[in-house]
């Protein structure tokens, strides 16, 4: 379990033409727009169908409704905590079936959710809520690259690990995206996107240059910083399933074809985590670009340090030295020098000497239960009161059923050196985040403890920390000002102008 969700360093919106569907078995009339291309009159009926299922057969894509297989195996959700039972299933592989989908979910009066990667904590994948129809990207899996422009232009089915494998062997270039590798690159994308090499490349969403939609009105559209660049904003950071379905990307890619440095450096006893801790705090405040880093604690007492170095090893040294001045005598450490895509292998919790293609290219997702919640420090850090209060608060958990997880930002990280009203991802001064998760077995007993436990964690870190919270690591317990602060108000304006009748919408989505 902690080697599952450890490893998820966790949007999408899609616009579609579907009143000019021009298939000669669809009769659909052109519907009204207003002058910025919004719909004010009620969806026409596709012509002979009477039932979701008659609907979506006209668009020819594969389905799967309850009561069949498909449908079971469909429904697997990365959270079993939240089991929700969508109305259907829909797989488009073409704009024209995406746009089909919407206009039948309109018709029979239905929400809409699309799926990529199926990691939403609270398994919004699904619609947070039962009788969705759930339009899986799973078949959008085209890609281009474009070496004069490092830009790779790409399905928003794609899955974080086969992305991986796909860019390697195109040009040994890459993304700033998260560890697991079956997380869905548009919704990692979409809310944010931290990786090991964010600190230099900057969130994945900040590396969006384009994306294709399908909006509420079924056109579909194109985003960009010169073309309908509101919605170019809102996609890149609060994108997942608030203004329509991404169908496809282009990303400025990066060059990692040089030698890659990882590091770690490991604890066991519980007495040493407040030093190793503070160590990797003091550091990250001052640490270099080049260097993406994250701090693991748990109840127990292991405690460790993952650090990514895009550089060979023999200039790394110096560049920790801070760290490793003031850090407790580990009880392992371990440096090695390696390429770009044996680092991915190795990050996901794949064997020593394990083959890329062969672990890479159809990974099975995870399943557990559990609850988690997230928070932003800003420079330097926890004060002492506040490491003692957080190590505190952490060793409640008498099960050792929880981790927590502190990925680095800080200023000198070109994360933090974008504005943060320059895109919808507003979380820009931060030190560093904290990912608290506690999971139990499906015995309803340990849920309620649990779900204590870590709330009971974030009430004793919150006096120290910052009121944001991380939008990848989705909590129905925070606001939405948590996510998305001083920008929510331009949000909900963009909102209202492309997704009027509020057709996207989950639980914590954008508000008309």
């Amino acid at each position: 379990m902690k080697g599952q969700l450890s490893k998820t360093r966790n949007c999408s919106v899609f616009w579609t033409l579907i009143f000019c569907l021009s298939l000669s078995y669809i009769a659909i009339s052109v519907q009204a727009l207003d002058h910025q291309g919004n719909e004010f009159s009620a969806p026409r009926k596709l012509a002979g169908t009477t039932t979701l299922a008659q609907c979506l057969a006209v668009g020819g894509a594969t389905t799967a409704f309850p009561g069949t297989t498909a449908y079971t195996n469909a429904r697997s959700v990365y959270n079993l905590a939240n089991q929700y039972a969508p109305a259907a299933f829909v797989f488009p592989t073409t704009v024209v079936q995406v746009q089909n989908a919407l206009q039948c979910s309109k018709q029979f009066g239905i929400g809409i959710v699309p799926r990529g990667g199926g990691h939403s904590y609270e398994d919004y994948s699904l619609g947070g809520r039962n009788g969705v129809l759930v339009v899986d990207m799973t078949g959008f899996t085209s890609i281009s690259y474009n070496k004069a422009a490092q830009t790779a232009t790409i399905g928003s089915g794609w899955r974080l690990g086969p992305l991986y494998l796909a860019l390697w062997n195109l040009g040994k270039v890459t993304l700033p995206a998260g560890n697991c590798p079956t997380v869905g690159v548009a919704g990692h994308s979409l809310g944010g996107g931290w990786g090991f090499s964010s600190r230099q490349f900057g969130m994945v969403t900040d590396n969006i240059l384009e994306a294709q939609v399908v909006i509420a009105n079924g056109t579909l559209v194109t985003a960009n910083a010169q073309q309908n660049s509101d919605l170019y904003f809102a996609l890149r950071g609060a994108g997942a399933t608030s203004f329509g379905i991404v169908t496809q990307f282009t990303f400025q890619v990066h060059d990692v074809s040089g030698p890659i440095t990882r590091f770690d450096y490991s604890w066991t006893n519980q007495a040493q985590q407040f030093q190793a801790f503070k160590a990797f705090q003091i550091w990250g405040v001052n640490a270099v670009s080049e260097i993406s880093a994250s701090f693991y604690m748990d109840p127990s007492g292991n405690s460790n340090i993952e650090g990514v170095y895009l550089g060979p090893q023999t200039s790394l040294a110096p560049l920790i030295e801070t760290f490793v001045a003031n850090i407790p005598t580990p009880a392992s450490s371990d440096t090695v020098q390696t390429d770009w895509i044996t680092l991915i292998v190795h990050n996901a919790g794949f064997p020593a000497g394990s083959n890329p293609t062969t672990v890479l290219s159809n990974p099975t997702p995870p399943t557990a239960s559990f609850k988690a919640k997230s928070i932003y420090v800003d420079p330097p850090g926890l004060s002492d009161a506040g490491i003692n209060a957080m190590i505190n608060a952490m060793r409640q958990d008498s099960n050792d059923n929880a981790y927590f997880i502190f990925d680095l930002y800080g200023a000198t990280s070109n994360i933090n050196k974008v504005a943060t009203s320059a895109t919808a991802f507003v979380h820009r001064t931060s030190l560093f985040s904290i990912q608290m998760v506690a999971y139990w077995t499906q015995n309803a007993a340990q849920e309620n403890p649990d779900l204590t436990f870590i709330s009971n964690y974030w009430n004793a870190v919150r006096p120290f920390a910052t009121a944001e919270a991380y939008q990848n690591y989705i909590d129905n317990a925070e606001p939405l000002s948590a996510y998305f602060g001083s920008n929510l108000n331009t949000l909900t304006g963009i909102k209202l102008k492309w997704d009027p009748k509020n057709v996207f919408n989950f639980p914590q989505s954008i508000p008309v």
